[in-house]
């Protein structure tokens, strides 16, 4: 019998390249319904380890959906650990030909888990609350405009601009609860979520939809998993003081500002962001920290299904 073969697929917006290690299968297909059915037609009788695609910001996800659903076990990436190992391997070139074979030979030596695939009503809500985040940052732009602009006419043009993204912003926020309120688990997750002191609803709807392997993971691979876990830099006799790196920026984004707030409203957050000060050290230090540490209380919440209670998270501190 025949090697299984790990598949690479570098996709774009109108066509996906696959290559295969070891090599067997190779070729180009539109990235289309059409094309899409062509190439299941490829694999009919091809013994596959794993297909890896790199997340594109939402070109993969059709034909990832549709891969999954046919019984392929598919990994979707980060581009970037991808990318780390192209340049271990000493290729520097950067084609889709070339993109497709480094993909399939990550597949081959690193063999990365299948993980269930997003269910539909997380996907959506996902794009709400990205949508949301894109207005927000619009508003932001828009507003720092206004304050540097002196023609009228331009000002009055910023201003109704302005006034419609926050109409949109206010749109949004109905269309995220009212999705979190018509679904059981997303009601109850944020019930939970938001009955600790400092996660509003726009954190909950944050981590419900960009975070959704809280409860199921523990406490340093959530935090892991958010780019908040620690990692030491050593070695021999340099020594530099640990830093985060990786995860998902979105969810940090939201949990700086929920730690902000919970460093004032959450007794815990602010008996542990006491205990660091006392230590003599920094805001950025500590804020990192409260971040991890109100990560690691959500975590627990959503996994043991009980409402918040401070008495049993301050024995922790």
């Amino acid at each position: 019998m025949s090697q299984p073969l790990s598949i690479g697929i570098d996709i774009a917006k109108d066509s996906f390249q696959v290559a295969s290690w070891p090599p067997q299968v190779q070729g180009t297909w539109l990235n289309t319904r059409q094309g899409h059915r062509a190439f299941r037609d490829r694999l009919q009788g091809v013994p596959i380890a794993r297909i890896i695609m790199e997340a594109t910001g939402g070109y993969e996800k059709t034909l990832a959906a549709e891969l999954t659903q046919a019984g392929y076990p598919v990994v979707v990436v980060n581009p970037r650990q991808v990318r780390d190992f192209a340049r271990g391997l000493g290729q520097c070139a950067k084609t889709d030909s070339i993109d497709a074979d480094v993909l399939a030979r990550f597949g081959d030596l690193v063999q990365p888990s299948c993980k269930p695939p997003v269910d539909p009503e997380t996907e959506a809500l996902a794009e709400l609350v990205t949508r949301r985040r894109q207005l927000t940052d619009l508003l932001t732009q828009e507003t720092n405009r206004a304050g540097m602009i002196h023609h009228v006419k331009v000002r009055k043009s910023i201003r109704k601009m302005i006034h419609t993204i926050e109409h949109q912003i206010r749109e949004l926020d109905d269309l995220i609860q009212d999705h979190i309120q018509g679904d059981g688990d997303f009601q109850q997750k944020d019930r939970l979520l938001r009955s600790v002191p400092g996660v509003g609803p726009q954190t909950s709807a944050m981590l419900l939809s960009h975070l959704p392997e809280l409860g199921r993971l523990n406490r340093h691979q959530i935090a892991a998993l958010a780019g908040l876990a620690p990692y030491d830099c050593k070695s021999g006799k340099q020594a530099r003081a640990s830093h985060i790196a990786g995860g998902r920026k979105p969810v940090r984004s939201l949990l700086y500002m929920a730690a902000l707030t919970a460093r004032r409203c959450n007794p815990v957050i602010r008996h542990f962001a006491e205990l660091l000060e006392d230590q003599g050290k920094s805001f950025k230090v500590i804020l990192t920290a409260c971040m991890r540490k109100l990560l690691i209380i959500l975590n627990a919440i959503i996994r043991d299904q009980q409402i918040w209670t401070p008495k049993k998270f301050l024995k922790n501190t």
